[in-house]
């Protein structure tokens, strides 16, 4: 079985601008009483769990130490309730957008009998279930079964190459992977993990800066350049 972890912003939506912050100011107030949102960091491609901690550090509300950078630390379950609850609400009157040739890539893909979509994503799961439901692309990452959001995401661990970690020890021998990112850090953990990467350049990094660690760069999916990114994918 290939998986095909993805990752959410913009890789495959892009929310309005100003609405994380917004979102997670509300967070931090409400759970750690602090005056604090995400961008007082450089937050792309790092997991929430990460973006908690370093924030917390940079305001003075926890003491960094050496052990916080490679361990998960215990941020509490209800800051990752409210941050969802709070980019659900933001949402609904912003909704988030759907990037060029996302939903047609995603429909082939998940035609696939040899293809299993999944997030793997810095978002918490409440917060990956406010953006894609606003997007309208929950459907094409949900277990049959039990109807929750296949993937790895942003409370589980720290660090994004983390979070493949945790993708390796539920695989099994009949398992390989491929990543859709649009991140400098999603490419570095690719990079270290040795798995084949397709990225697209609608975020922060350009083509130029991501074509070092793969040749499968694209601008973006649309101009039916979904199709060329779906059959390079099957086809690995």
């Amino acid at each position: 079985m290939l998986h095909v972890l993805i990752d959410i912003d913009e890789t495959i939506l892009s929310v309005p601008e100003g609405i994380n912050a917004k979102a997670s100011s509300v967070m931090f107030k409400k759970v750690f009483g602090i005056d604090a949102n995400e961008e007082m960091i450089n937050n792309v491609g790092k997991t929430e769990m990460g973006i908690i901690q370093e924030v917390l550090g940079k305001v003075g509300s926890v003491t960094s130490s050496p052990e916080h950078k490679s361990q998960a630390v215990d941020i509490p379950e209800d800051a990752y309730q409210a941050w969802g609850q709070s980019t659900s609400q933001e949402l609904v009157g912003h909704p988030a957008r759907v990037l060029p040739g996302i939903p047609e890539l995603l429909t082939e893909l998940s035609k696939e009998p040899n293809v299993k979509l999944g997030l793997l994503t810095g978002n918490s799961t409440q917060r990956a279930e406010a953006k894609l439901k606003s997007a309208g692309l929950d459907k094409f990452f949900r277990d049959p079964e039990t109807h929750q959001l296949i993937g790895v995401f942003g409370q589980m661990a720290p660090k994004r190459d983390q979070l493949f970690d945790i993708v390796k020890q539920q695989a099994t021998p009949q398992d390989h992977f491929l990543i859709i990112d649009d991140s400098l850090i999603g490419a570095r953990m690719a990079q270290a993990h040795n798995i084949p990467i397709v990225m697209v350049a609608t975020g922060k990094a350009t083509e130029g800066e991501l074509r070092p660690f793969t040749p499968h760069v694209f601008p973006n999916f649309g101009e039916n350049r979904w199709k060329q990114a779906a059959s390079l994918i099957t086809g690995m």
